[in-house]
C-alpha cells in the first residue's frame, strides 16, 4: 500500500501543479464588457439610423414634388395612361397648349399637339395613398 499511497500523492501534486496556474491566470485577466450593456447602445443607434432614412425620405419625397410641380404652375400633367411596365402616353398642358407625348426610359417624345384641350382635373378628385391604405384596411 505504501506504492500506492505515494502514486496518488504524486499525482495529487502533479494535478495542483498542472491547475494551480490556470486558475491564477483566469483570475489575472479582466472581466471582459457585458454583452447586454452594449444591447442599448445598438438599439439606440439602429433607431437614429432608421429615424435618419425615414427624415431623408420625407425630405426627397417634399423636394421632389415641389420640383415637378415648377414655382409658377405653367406646367401641368392633364392625364397618363400606362401602356407597360416602364412605357406611358400623357397629355401634358404648357401654358394655353396641351401636348401627347410618349414617355419611355429613353426618351420622352412629342406625339401630336391637341387642338381640344382635354379639362383640367380637379385638385379634389386625387386621392390620396393614406385614404387608399385605409380604405383597404378596412375591407
Amino acid at each position: 500500500m505504501n506504492v500506492f499511497n505515494a502514486c496518488v500523492k504524486t499525482f495529487s501534486v502533479l494535478a495542483v501543479w498542472l491547475i494551480s496556474p490556470l486558475s491564477i491566470a483566469e483570475a489575472a485577466l479582466p472581466a471582459g464588457p457585458d454583452p447586454l450593456s452594449s444591447v442599448g447602445k445598438v438599439v439606440i443607434f439602429l433607431l437614429l439610423i432608421i429615424g435618419i432614412i425615414l427624415l431623408l425620405a420625407w425630405l426627397v419625397n417634399k423636394t421632389q414634388g415641389q420640383r415637378l410641380i415648377g414655382n409658377n404652375g405653367k406646367l401641368k400633367m392633364v392625364a397618363v395612361l400606362p401602356l407597360g411596365m416602364k412605357e406611358k402616353i400623357a397629355v401634358i398642358q404648357v401654358g394655353s397648349k396641351q401636348l401627347l407625348v410618349g414617355i419611355t426610359p429613353q426618351q420622352i417624345t412629342t406625339l401630336a399637339e391637341l387642338d381640344e384641350p382635354l379639362p383640367l382635373a380637379e385638385s379634389g378628385n386625387t386621392v390620396s395613398f393614406q385614404d387608399l391604405l385605409k380604405k383597404a384596411i378596412r375591407s
